[in-house]
């Protein structure tokens, strides 16, 4: 079955992993193991390899991660094996971490000062040139964002994997804690410091002072950054998504010359990513040529552009691969985002989605038990199921409303951020609202695209007060839930459907809707939901829809194959390695 088949894929992939860590390490290289100092007298253990041969004083290549030696910190190795003897790899144990030793993780927020203080110690060495590079994938991609906050003047490139820029809003989309995500990789990567680790973050839910210096948008941080060039990859269904969107924006406020890669699965890929696993397995390649490329100091193909992404589309009924014969499921590559049209399809008080809002003010209403949630299947996950997952057992709950598009007598293309805007009420003084978008085809599957949530005490939207607002019961105020972003192609033939709940556990910890803090022990409280349609507080969800004439198919694989024979030979030997060696350590959901 389904689920055999991914398990399979997921462990040969494991297993070839393993098989190809051996293989990044340069050849002939002086190996130096040490602590390095920083600034209040911590000692980060730091592994270099400096090959004997090509230039005396190398440009540096660095990835600090939390996963230890021997883990995805090896890709720094791998870049410079890639690159030639005149570059050397850095690689750096994060503090509390690996033999960094201590039970003292900080979330990153001591990274900054890190960064700086490891790169000023390498600029200082007679093996070094003065010039580094940066690169790192999940955790380690955090902390390269959190390194160049300092600006550090050594640092003059990136090369960041499936990472956020928002150390605030991945923790706490839409106000909610992120409970799958925070206490599985945290319980995983770091058992005997997660307890405190957990508190810690839950006693910041609300943003203020003790984020600031992890939240990189912040301000004018984004303005203020030296203004070095970078190469960014993000993924649809991957965890960081809005964090990779939002760096590239912050990015090209200094720099047009960063380039973003959107793939399909992104950390989904370590569950062997319902639908999307052979093509992103086909395309892997393609942003590490990129950044490789970057770090050469060479010109990439001219069909690849400012930002290149996958175009999603309908998969077949096993949920293994992309149909046969749907629009949509490749790539394209433009020099900018593509311009949407914002349109809205109001709710309707029989279950509809339509662009035309009924004129009478109705309301649906169903009850939240927090003791009962949804439970999550899919989406933008690691330590539960991710990916496109159908969701008709959720759906087919009294606890979830369902509104359904009618039949669509053509293929209907988005690319954009997503948002549904709700009036409700409820009976509790706080509680939770939660969207879906789901692709209904045919035979009744319900796959899910993307969701999102809003917290009513902390409903102002992203740029959220420091100060919980609780809610009046009965009142009903207007909120945004912020779905995330997409590029697909529903086909002719399919519905879409957005479904409004109130939870989705363990995705998100479930709202106890007592009004409470969350480091708070509280009782549970019931509470009555309402969603108001039609007339002056009609509900709706904002669709970017495009034309597919904006989005034209590039031929990835075959610029990739092009690519490489323009190359050295050490490129097609090792940089396909690498996206290996980078997720080897990561955490996730076993299948």
């Amino acid at each position: 079955d389904s689920k055999a088949t991914v398990s399979v894929l997921y462990w040969y992939n494991t297993m070839k992993v393993f098989a190809l860590l051996g293989c990044l390490a340069l050849a002939s290289a002086k190996e130096l193991k040490l602590k390095i100092p920083m600034r209040d007298g911590f000692k980060m253990s730091t592994n270099i390899m400096i090959p004997d041969k090509g230039a005396t004083q190398k440009t540096c290549i660095l990835d600090a991660s939390t996963y230890g030696h021997g883990g995805s910190e090896n890709t720094a190795e791998g870049m410079a094996v890639s690159l030639g003897d005149d570059y050397c790899a850095i690689m750096q144990d994060m503090r509390g971490s690996g033999d960094s030793t201590g039970e003292d993780f900080t979330l990153w927020h001591s990274q900054g000062n890190d960064t700086f203080d490891t790169l000023k110690w390498v600029a200082e060495q007679e093996w070094s040139n003065g010039i580094v590079y940066q690169m790192g994938t999940s955790a380690d991609g955090i902390g390269a964002f959190m390194g160049f906050t300092d600006n550090p003047p050594q640092l003059k490139k990136q090369y960041v994997n499936w990472a956020s820029v928002d150390a605030h809003g991945f923790p706490f989309p839409g106000g909610a804690y992120r409970k799958g995500l925070n206490d599985g990789w945290l319980k995983s990567t770091f058992p005997t410091q997660a307890d405190r680790l957990i508190a810690e973050t839950k006693a910041n839910e609300a943003p203020g002072p003790w984020w600031n210096d992890v939240n990189v948008t912040l301000g004018n941080k984004c303005e203020n950054r030296d203004p070095f060039p970078a190469v960014l990859v993000g993924a649809w269904y991957d965890i960081f998504q809005n964090g990779n969107i939002e760096a590239y924006e912050c990015y090209n406020k200094r720099n047009s010359n960063t380039k973003l890669v959107m793939e399909a699965c992104g950390h989904c890929l370590l569950q062997a990513c319902p639908i999307y696993l052979p093509a992103d397995a086909e395309h892997a390649t393609l942003a590490r040529l990129l950044g490789a490329d970057l770090f050469a100091g060479r010109q990439s193909p001219s069909e690849i552009k400012n930002v290149t992404f996958f175009v999603m589309g309908a998969g077949d009924e096993a949920g293994l691969a992309p149909a046969v014969g749907a629009p949509g499921n490749y790539y394209t590559s433009l020099e900018e985002w593509p311009k949407f049209n914002p349109v809205k399809y109001f709710f309707t008080s029989k279950g509809g989605a339509v662009v035309e809002k009924e004129a009478t003010q109705t309301s649906l209403n169903y009850t939240y038990d927090p003791t009962h949630p949804v439970p999550s299947h899919g989406g933008n996950n690691l330590m539960i199921r991710c990916g496109a997952l159908n969701q008709a057992e959720q759906e087919n709950r009294p606890d979830v409303l369902r509104f359904t598009s009618d039949e669509l007598t053509e293929d209907l293309a988005i690319t954009g951020g997503l948002t549904a805007t709700l009036f409700v009420s409820s009976s509790a003084v706080d509680t939770d609202f939660t969207a879906k978008l789901t692709d209904v085809y045919p035979s009744g599957k319900s796959v899910l695209l993307n969701d999102g949530i809003v917290r009513m005490r902390w409903r102002k939207g992203t740029a959220f007060s420091a100060d919980p607002q609780l809610i009046t019961p009965g009142q009903v105020y207007e909120v945004e839930i912020f779905m995330w972003s997409t590029s697909y192609i529903f086909p002719k033939g399919h519905k879409w459907r957005v479904s409004i709940s109130s939870s989705n556990n363990p995705r998100f910890e479930p709202n106890p809707n007592n009004g409470l803090a969350l480091s708070a022990n509280g009782p549970n409280v019931t509470a009555h939901n309402n969603v108001f349609l039609g007339g002056s507080q009609a509900s709706y969800m904002t669709m970017p829809v495009v034309q597919k004439s904006q989005l034209p198919k590039v031929d990835v694989k075959a610029v990739i194959d092009r690519w490489f024979d323009e190359r050295p030979a050490s490129w097609r030997e090792n940089i396909p390695k690498m996206r290996e060696a980078a997720i080897t350590s990561i955490p996730s959901y076993e299948l």
